[in-house]
């Protein structure tokens, strides 16, 4: 990452803040090579203090495996990045990252996990169940999971169904141009949104116990009924459920909307 993208990035969201727009969080790529620039975290932090940025709106996301970099500084940079209130995200496991990322995860600790689901041709039961897995490994490291490459609306259902609050693909928006993007104002998730949603990430609504002897067959969900609501203001919003749940309250006769708590 070129420290000038950091600067214009942290520029784009003071002026957004100025103009009375949404504040948005923003990734920005980052390489292992990165951190063998001296002082790279001084200058990180010398420029978002200049625009008055706070750290949970800057999220580096770590491209490429690190390796041939000093490895010890780079666990220690990650750690202090994290410690001043960045957020750290592994991009593209399962997909150019794949071979070596799972020993990335037994060594370094990362706030999401950005999991490609491209490389998982999810039209193939075998490779819901690698997916699957792995969504429920990254919630058992307490790692937020992120499921990239979204493009059609069946691959969408079965990541809903996995429980995944946090998901991006042209499906869901496409690029935009800067212009654009500087004068968006209703298609963003405010901070507080992207901190409750963040939060049902965490919530494992696959059981990781159950046997999958038949899960070439059936789905992929916890078999017993599993939902989350959001209640505020006396009423209490559906946000996920399974299809047992669906079913159970169909046998109950409740309906699917929202009412009184």
């Amino acid at each position: 990452m070129d420290l000038h993208v950091l600067d214009h990035v942290c520029q784009l969201l003071n002026q957004r803040r100025a103009d009375n727009l949404p504040t948005i969080p923003v990734s920005i790529n980052l390489s292992p090579s990165d951190f063998n620039i001296d002082s790279f975290i001084d200058q990180v932090l010398g420029i978002t203090q200049k625009y008055q940025i706070p750290h949970n709106m800057i999220q580096f996301d770590l491209m490429t495996q690190p390796v041939a970099v000093d490895q010890q500084r780079l666990k220690d940079a990650a750690a202090n990045l994290r410690k001043q209130g960045f957020r750290i995200c592994l991009d593209r496991y399962g997909g150019e990252n794949n071979d070596l990322s799972t020993e990335t995860l037994l060594e370094y600790n990362f706030d999401y996990l950005k999991v490609d689901v491209r490389s998982f041709n999810t039209n193939r039961q075998r490779a819901k169940i690698i997916l699957s897995s792995v969504i429920n490994m990254s919630r058992l490291l307490k790692i937020v999971p992120v499921v990239k490459g979204v493009e059609y609306q069946a691959m969408l259902n079965f990541i809903r169904s996995l429980g995944i609050m946090l998901t991006q693909g042209r499906l869901l928006a496409k690029e935009m141009p800067e212009e654009e993007l500087s004068q968006e104002r209703d298609n963003f998730e405010s901070v507080e949104e992207r901190a409750l949603f963040s939060g049902f990430n965490h919530i494992n609504v696959l059981d990781p116990y159950l046997e999958i002897r038949d899960r070439l067959d059936n789905n992929f969900e916890n078999p017993r009924p599993n939902s989350i609501f959001i209640v505020q203001s006396q009423q209490a919003k559906l946000v996920y459920c399974n299809s047992a749940f669906r079913s159970w309250t169909g046998c109950a006769g409740m309906t699917k909307r929202s009412g009184n708590t």
